[in-house]
């Protein structure tokens, strides 16, 4: 089966014969997915089974531009390595943009972006705002239009690791997807955003705060405001291609550093962390 995925800032072509495998992108991406090819597609991938020889037994692996830029997986765990294959690719290809690695949520078009490091908690803290009624943009991509500073939706599921998976997954109205046990960065499931984030994937927003979390296991709950300086050195540091735009990137980084105050919280429950935000979103209007 091949489809077209509409994203948003992007789009993909994937193409598979496996039924499990398009059984989950149909419940991922039921709302912005379409059967076929509309034509022009920033990654193109196919995920295709290796050959049955194999001594660690069946395999999946992941084809673009006639090549295989990754180790296989196991044919059970084809998903994973779509999309952690077509993020990679992404981070590749969409240089007209600053790719921030970071989650990106909106109220009435303006955006909170959350910078941060792998485990820092970046993906529960952006599914735990998005389910208390926030706008879901990105978990993994904060798309920064290098020329109107605006934010443009990159529209994925989010994947959730280990404890999150529970947290989340247990919270009225999230959509997960299976749980692939014992994978190279544990315990794995997607989070699907809602139809109405996805119905708005071509609309970008205004960046409004920045806050850089840190979720620390026990921590009682500490805000700080962080100077523009080292908020754009951050930002400048959790982005993909931030080095590789050159005077582009860093006048895009500036400014947004200058336009939108920014935040540090640490915080060891969701229930800390959830009202803290608002309140700092509120202050920044």
């Amino acid at each position: 089966m091949q489809r077209s995925i509409d994203l948003g800032a992007a789009s993909v072509v994937v193409r598979s014969p496996l039924r499990e495998f398009n059984a989950q992108l149909d419940l991922l991406y039921r709302d912005h997915s379409q059967a076929g090819d509309s034509g022009f597609a920033d990654v193109r991938v196919a995920l295709l089974p290796g050959p049955p020889w194999r001594v660690w037994g069946p395999q999946v692996r992941l084809w673009s531009e006639a090549s295989c830029p990754f180790d296989p997986y196991p044919l059970d765990s084809a998903l994973p390595l779509f999309e952690w294959g077509t993020n990679w690719l992404l981070a590749q290809r969409l240089n007209a943009h600053v790719l921030l690695h970071a989650g990106v949520v909106a109220r009435e078009d303006r955006a909170l972006i959350l910078p941060a490091a792998p485990g820092s908690g970046k993906s529960t803290l952006t599914c735990a705002l998005h389910l208390a009624g926030w706008r879901f943009l990105s978990d993994e991509f904060g798309v920064l239009d290098t020329e109107s500073g605006l934010l443009h939706p990159l529209l994925k599921p989010a994947a959730l690791k280990n404890r999150s998976i529970d947290i989340i997954g247990g919270q009225p109205g999230a959509v997960l997807g299976p749980v692939f046990a014992g994978t190279r960065k544990g315990d794995v499931a997607h989070f699907a955003p809602d139809r109405a984030s996805v119905a708005a994937r071509r609309r970008p927003v205004t960046p409004a705060l920045v806050v850089f979390p840190r979720y620390r296991e026990g921590a009682a709950l500490r805000c700080e405001p962080v100077r523009r300086a080292e908020a754009a050195m951050r930002l400048g540091l959790n982005s993909f291609n931030y080095r590789k735009l050159g005077p582009v990137g860093f006048d895009a980084i500036l400014r947004l550093a200058r336009t939108a105050p920014a935040w540090e919280i640490e915080y060891g429950a969701l229930a800390d962390a959830l009202p803290c935000i608002e309140q700092l979103f509120g202050k920044a209007s």
